[in-house]
């Protein structure tokens, strides 16, 4: 009996001890899974679809004319971005159809002004800052675009055009280089699906539209504000080897 006493006393003082220190009891290491590994680095296409608003300025002989444009627009891009550590470089282009324009009657000249933007296109540098599978980003380069205004006499202008032997409407159009700048955030959905929030302001200077008729030459700058939701894919690259810890 004092023999089972004492060792029913030595098993209730060890006991504790294995409860308070569970991993002593253990022969091996806990081996933890290490986070998955995300890159922004690698090739990647893309398509955007979202809404701009274009504001042209002109001065002309016939007075100012100041007129505002929205519109949709949507279009693909390509680009390759090189991540290191959480930096985020690269370079992209990209093309997009537009349906941005206006009418507008200016009542002092007596005229009716349609305008729209067919397309806008770039080739930016892009700077990111990466948060695992989320990235912020500015962006900024060249861009070019394609304006195109008709002029339409009103009803006191139009009858003496052709009193004149002038025409009633006159159209003009340029192609325009500017530059433009921006940001945005992306998410990586997947390893290879992200999604994309960008803003971008265009500015396309200022160039002068050669007389024609009753117009007079026009000096005109147009500037855009475009907001686009996009999706891309990127194709995988390498991935570094990621060390377990334990």
């Amino acid at each position: 009996m004092r023999h089972l006493l004492t060792t029913l006393a030595l098993a209730g003082l060890i006991s504790p001890a294995c409860a308070a220190d569970p991993y002593s009891a253990r022969q091996n290491p806990v081996f933890l899974d290490p986070p998955p590994y995300f890159s922004w680095s690698g090739f990647y296409i893309g398509a955007d679809i979202g809404g701009g608003v274009a504001n042209l300025n002109a001065n002309s002989a016939l007075g100012s004319f100041n007129s505002s444009a929205s519109g949709v627009i949507g279009g693909a891009r390509i680009g390759y971005n090189a991540q290191l550590d959480q930096l985020v470089i690269g370079l992209e282009g990209d093309f997009y159809g537009a349906g941005i324009g206006a009418d507008k009657y200016f009542p002092d000249a007596d005229l009716t002004l349609n305008r729209n933007q067919d397309w806008l296109a770039a080739i930016n540098g892009h700077l990111g800052y990466a948060v695992y599978r989320t990235q912020f980003y500015a962006l900024g380069g060249v861009a070019f675009t394609q304006g195109a205004s008709r002029f339409t006499a009103g009803p006191s202008l139009a009858p003496l055009a052709a009193g004149l032997g002038l025409p009633t409407s006159v159209s003009v159009s340029h192609a325009y280089t500017g530059f433009d700048v921006g940001g945005g955030v992306e998410y990586g959905f997947t390893d290879n699906v992200i999604g994309r929030l960008e803003y971008r302001y265009y500015y396309f200077g200022g160039w002068n539209y050669p007389g024609n008729g009753w117009i007079q030459q026009t000096q005109a700058s147009l500037n855009d504000n475009v907001v686009t939701l996009g999706l891309s894919y990127k194709f995988n690259v390498a991935q570094p080897p990621v060390a377990a810890k334990y």
